[in-house]
């Protein structure tokens, strides 16, 4: 099984190539009363990469009752750019440097396994109006020891995404009525005539469930302090 690495640079590539990055928060999230399931996950910690510059990442997310998510994200600290075209849509994006970069995320979707856990989310605000409407996946594991840990340390990755457009559709070419992908259905059981079945639709957007939790690689960090929590 192919792993995503997660790495420290503010780079952004397309799902196929996400770019990933690490990064930092700092303003508290703040979050809705509501009943929960008992799943949750939450931290406050700062890091450095290789002698980089500090950042800090806040965040919480619950499961509520329902099965929704509810949750924020809280990043900032300094980033450089590369004056590169780096999801090859010809496109040119910032490049530069910003000395207190800013991104706060709305959670909408988690998955938790043991001491692991995946929160998806969309970006509501940023220093670069670029990444409003990303969408964002935040994984981290509970090894109960704290960031700063050297044998073995809690661990977080963080990568955006943009949104990618289908501009084909496969369909069936001797079938003149095929709408192929296009096409919304319903899935049920054949056996069971009290089945409504289950709504499907095509869709591209990253969620907590896009990829196992097992392919994740974590961030390489040098120095960090900080606690994340993960409750099963």
């Amino acid at each position: 099984m192919s792993r995503f690495r997660f790495t420290g640079d503010f780079t952004i590539r397309s799902i196929a190539c996400a770019a990933l990055l690490a990064l930092v928060g700092c303003a508290a999230p703040r979050l809705a009363t509501a009943q929960t399931s008992g799943q949750s996950a939450d931290g406050s910690f700062s890091y450095s990469q290789l002698g980089g510059p500090t950042k800090t990442i806040e965040f919480r997310s619950i499961v509520n009752k329902d099965g929704s998510t509810t949750g924020q994200m809280s990043f900032s600290g300094p980033e450089t750019f590369p004056d590169q075209d780096v999801d090859g849509t010809g496109r040119a994006g910032f490049s530069g440097k910003i000395e207190n970069l800013q991104i706060d995320v709305d959670f909408d979707g988690m998955v938790v396994d043991k001491t692991r856990a995946v929160m998806s989310g969309t970006v509501r605000g940023s220093t670069l109006s670029d990444y409003i409407g990303q969408r964002v996946l935040l994984v981290v594991e509970d090894n109960g020891t704290g960031i700063e840990d050297k044998a073995r340390p809690d661990e977080f990755t963080f990568g955006l995404y943009r949104p990618k457009d289908i501009t084909w559709i496969p369909t069936d070419a001797e079938r003149k009525d095929d709408n192929g992908w296009s096409l919304n259905w319903i899935a049920t059981d054949a056996e069971r005539r009290d089945d409504v079945g289950v709504p499907y639709r095509r869709s591209t957007e990253i969620t907590a469930q896009t990829f196992p939790l097992s392919s994740y690689d974590f961030v390489d960090i040098s120095n960090g302090v900080g606690n994340i929590r993960v409750q099963p």
